[in-house]
């Protein structure tokens, strides 16, 4: 939701790449319901930074599904938490493959919200709510120069409770 937008803005963004060779699904990092769901420029080529000389920007040149979960959690919260999910289909994948009818449903947290049929793609998780990330993962992404490999289920943060 618009009114969202400056709020994530203050927080972390979480930006996962996928190689060819990666696991091809996107998992709810929350429980709650899908408040948001929609497929961004479906016509477009996918592209990569490479063939752009590095000025592409992978959030608004590629097709792209945008995903916001709200959610259930009891500890009631003003605004409620939302995450949102930017899934993208990078060179090669034209076919993010999702449940158009999750739109006012509930998720569980590692319900699935897509896949890809084939090649890299790209994952950014913003959030209206300060994101606490696992102190290891932080060091590993700050001071790692190859990739850090998460696996399917692993938790990387916990969102801030306004109680």
């Amino acid at each position: 939701p618009p009114e969202d937008l400056t709020l994530y803005a203050k927080n972390k963004v979480l930006l996962g790449y996928l190689s060819p060779s990666d696991y091809h699904r996107c998992h709810a990092p929350i429980e709650g319901k899908v408040v948001h769901l929609k497929m961004e420029d479906s016509q477009a080529m996918s592209a990569s930074v490479k063939f752009w000389g590095g000025k592409f920007n992978l959030l608004n040149k590629n097709k792209r599904l945008v995903v916001v979960i709200e959610s259930t959690d009891d500890r009631a919260t003003e605004p409620p938490t939302r995450v949102a999910l930017v899934v993208v289909g990078g060179v090669g994948v034209d076919t993010i493959v999702y449940d158009p009818n999750m739109l006012g449903k509930s998720i569980e947290k590692g319900g699935e919200i897509s896949t890809f049929r084939a090649g890299g793609s790209a994952i950014a998780m913003f959030s209206n709510t300060e994101l606490n990330f696992r102190k290891d993962f932080l060091d590993a992404v700050s001071t790692e120069e190859t990739p850090v490999q998460v696996m399917v289920g692993e938790s990387l943060a916990q969102y801030s409770q306004k109680i």
